[in-house]
């Protein structure tokens, strides 16, 4: 799915471009805005594709297809990416409230040199705390809205009871993808050290886009694995329906596998 992810993202890079003409703070809040629909599009895409691989080249063909079915879900992943924002900005000033309550300043460049162990083991804890909460309720919300036509409110409520139901095959992948991020990215600073040196400042800035642009995709991509892996697509399974009657220890195992 490479080419229609850069193809994508390319687009949505684009458009925060000309945004950030306007208003920094207005891009971030639009790309934040708009990311469950930008989600909702790429899953699209790799459903398309995964129940018709032949697709896969037919680019003009698939986009069409997939605006046409992502416009009959548009108004409620627009109101799931205004629940986003709100939620992200209530999360935002709890964070605040827990920094200030625990003494600990905001974060600069020159203060988080001379940061201590136990204040980035706590600055860390309430990120963490602050953080859950949102990336239970948005993990797979855009999904159930799209693929399960769920109301946002359903589908975040939902999005929280999947990750409960499979949180040890989902926090097997996301250490997995941590590790891989770590290690992608100290491979990647020394690439970028050595090239700074001969060619400068611009070549790496566009090396660190690149990165990012292709760990996005990674990260995209086992996301919709997962969903997948739960919620197969029933078009493919109509012979399977009394799978459903198997007990859910054994279920929980097969999603492990899966994903």
């Amino acid at each position: 799915m490479q080419k229609h992810w850069y193809a994508t993202l390319l687009l949505v890079g684009i458009s925060v471009m000309f945004l950030s003409m306007l208003s920094t703070q207005v891009a971030l809040m639009v790309l934040m805005f708009t990311m469950p629909l930008i989600t909702a599009w790429f899953y699209l895409l790799c459903r398309r594709v995964q129940s018709n691989p032949q697709q896969l080249h037919l680019f003009g063909q698939l986009w069409s297809e997939c605006g046409s079915m992502l416009l009959t879900r548009f108004n409620h992943l627009l109101l799931l990416g205004v629940l986003a924002v709100i939620l992200n900005y209530a999360m935002h000033s709890v964070q605040l409230m827990l920094l200030e309550s625990l003494q600990l300043p905001p974060l600069t460049q020159e203060a988080a040199a001379e940061i201590s162990l136990s204040e980035a083991l706590s600055r860390m804890l309430v990120n963490l705390i602050t953080g859950l909460p949102v990336a239970l309720l948005m993990a797979f919300s855009p999904a159930l809205v799209m693929f399960n036509e769920e109301s946002p409110i359903q589908a975040m409520i939902g999005s929280v009871k999947t990750v409960l139901f499979a949180w040890h095959a989902i926090l097997s992948l996301t250490l997995w993808l941590m590790l891989l991020a770590m290690a992608a990215a100290f491979i990647m600073s020394l690439v970028m050290g050595l090239l700074a040196t001969a060619f400068g400042l611009g070549v790496v800035n566009i090396l660190m886009l690149m990165f990012m642009g292709v760990m996005l995709g990674v990260m995209f991509s086992a996301n919709y694995v997962t969903y997948d892996a739960l919620y197969p697509n029933k078009n493919d399974d109509n012979d399977d329906n009394n799978s459903s009657d198997q007990d859910s220890s054994q279920q929980q195992e097969s999603i492990y596998k899966e994903i």
